[in-house]
């Protein structure tokens, strides 16, 4: 391998070259803090030379003057928004000439004097084009995935940053702000690199990883992608099997209500097929596994996994048939209870439902059963778990994707329920932290955990399956103003003294004494009592400490039970 480090300004970077941003890079995603910090490191520099770290290049085996950039396309992407908006700022004051030299910065001819931008992703960024390096920007594009809202990001934040510089400084001075444009310009095109030269993309694909590996910047995802990239090399233009299967898997990630992190689907989908591995060491593995013999079958699963991790992760976003509203509800629980260790468990459950090895009953009691032990083990006593758990679950989870048919899986199920009940806490740990859940106006944190909990009560009492639990309210039976605030099983926000009403008659209940608001409770529809509460003749203190414990041991044996 020949490496050659030379040094050069962002000018000679620019003449005469063409710069390309190969497939395997991660697309731009500098955020607010980069380019605060970028900007307030050249907006009042008074010496233009500044040294930009280096970047790293390879040349064109045949086209001369076309080199791509290896590392440092997030800095050179950058500098070109800048050039474009110093370019547009020099334009409206009237300085033609210095803003269409500055545009032969950003587009030029090529030998064969035909137009083309000077910097260039693989494939062609549209809206980078038409809406930012262009002579005349289009601004009613729109920007479509994660890069071009990052691109449109830094181009107004850039684009604002220059505009309130100017209009603070040299209001009555346009003379002035010219200069002071004509100044940044020259910082940026002194500014000083150490282009590292390599001979060949073989070389890169090496030094890509290297870099990644050794710095600050380590995420296996973009490891992994480019691994890919150099065991699947594009062989048709335009069509590119691994940029398009990765877009697809970033962007499934990126478009749900929660935005997954990519590092963590490919830890969970490693963890749901492998052997456990930490997050640091998650691409070494991958690349031990993955060769050019199988990459392809391993590129469409993680495209296929990736759907059905955000099933998982994010319900609400998906399609549910109706027979799979209670897997559906099982799956929002987790969402709450945030068990981030459970998701290879999830994810391996409901690839084989999806590939019909087993069937929607099996599904429906496996993930009941993890959404049940969640609850008991997390979220209600908030046990850690720690490395022991996340074995655990990522063992079910190989066991299960490595069942074949049914009534292979039966027996995973057992040994699920026999690990569950080993850890499930006993019912005097569950009754004291269930029967402590608040909610009132001054303690509002566990809003979602409350009306998960009255959820599963009005079911269990009778709550038919068509009524929409979006429309039921929080009622606090002894009104809050007249309870007391004691932060245990007696407060006037513990769950002993919360039920879900019909938001219709949360009016009508006001203040009224209990007896009457029982009358209305009788009366009308979508008020499911328990025992406790319709046996109860008067409302204090005492009777909210009584319930929460009656509801803790209806719920350990009969709701959560494993």
């Amino acid at each position: 391998m020949k490496v050659t480090p030379v040094s050069k300004t962002l000018s000679e970077v620019l003449r005469g070259n063409f710069l390309k941003v190969p497939r395997f890079q991660r697309p731009y995603d500098w955020d607010r803090d980069n380019l605060t910090e970028f900007w307030n490191d050249i907006r009042d520099r008074g010496d233009p030379e500044y040294f930009m770290g280096s970047i790293v290049v390879f040349g064109d085996q045949k086209e001369k003057n076309l080199i791509s950039l290896v590392d440092g396309q997030q800095r050179i992407t950058t500098i070109t928004i800048l050039l474009a908006v110093l370019r547009d700022a020099l334009e409206e004051r009237g300085e033609s000439g210095p803003s269409a030299a500055l545009h032969e910065l950003i587009e030029t001819r090529d030998l064969d004097n035909k137009s083309r931008y000077t910097l260039e992703h693989d494939p062609a960024d549209k809206y980078f084009q038409y809406a930012i390096q262009s002579r005349l920007p289009d601004k009613k594009v729109s920007p479509v995935g994660v890069q071009q809202q990052n691109l449109q990001m830094a181009f107004r934040f850039l684009e604002s940053s220059v505009k309130d510089h100017v209009k603070k400084n040299f209001l009555d001075n346009p003379s002035k702000a010219v200069a002071y444009l004509k100044h940044l310009r020259d910082c940026l095109l002194q500014m000083h690199f150490i282009s590292i030269e390599l001979d060949n993309e073989d070389d890169a694909y090496l030094i890509f990883e290297t870099l990644n590996t050794r710095g600050k910047d380590l995420r296996a995802s973009d490891l992994l992608k480019n691994h890919f990239m150099r065991l699947l090399p594009a062989k048709t233009k335009g069509h590119d099997v691994v940029k398009d299967a990765w877009s697809e898997i970033v962007e499934k990630l990126n478009s749900s209500t929660y935005t997954v992190d990519t590092d963590s689907f490919l830890l969970h989908y490693w963890l749901s097929r492998e052997s456990s591995v930490s997050k640091a060491s998650l691409f070494v593995h991958y690349k031990n596994e993955i060769k050019k013999t199988n990459a392809k079958s391993w590129l469409e699963d993680l495209r296929m996994a990736s759907k059905t991790y955000i099933r998982c992760i994010s319900p609400s976003d998906g399609t549910w048939a109706k027979e799979e509203r209670d897997l559906r509800e099982s799956l929002q629980a987790l969402r709450i209870f945030g068990v981030a260790q459970a998701a290879p468990l999830m994810l391996a459950v409901m690839t084989q439902y999806e590939r019909k090895t087993i069937s929607l009953k099996s599904t429906k009691a496996s993930i009941g059963m993890i959404e049940n032990f969640a609850f008991q083990f997390n979220a209600l006593t908030q046990s850690r778990g720690g490395g022991g758990v996340a074995n655990m679950y990522a063992r079910l989870a190989q066991n299960t994707m490595e069942c074949t048919n049914a009534q292979e899986f039966v027996a995973v199920f057992k040994d699920m329920r026999a690990k569950f009940s080993e850890r499930v806490p006993d019912e005097t740990e569950f009754t004291l932290p269930f029967s402590r859940i608040i909610f009132r106006n001054t303690y509002t944190r566990d809003r979602a955990l409350v009306r998960y909990i009255l959820t599963k009560l009005a079911k269990h009492y009778g709550l038919p399956e068509e009524v929409d639990i979006g429309a039921l309210t929080i009622e606090h039976i002894l009104p809050q103003e007249q309870g007391t605030e004691t932060d245990d099983e007696s407060d006037v926000g513990a769950i002993g003294n919360l039920i879900f009403v019909n938001e219709a008659i949360n009016g009508e209940l006001g203040n009224k004494s209990f007896v009457e608001k029982k009358k209305i409770f009788s009366s009308k529809h979508n008020v499911y009592m328990d025992e406790f509460l319709k046996d109860a003749t008067e409302w204090t203190d005492d009777q909210i400490s009584d319930r929460g414990i009656e509801l803790a041991k209806v719920g350990y044996n009969k709701i959560w039970h494993i």
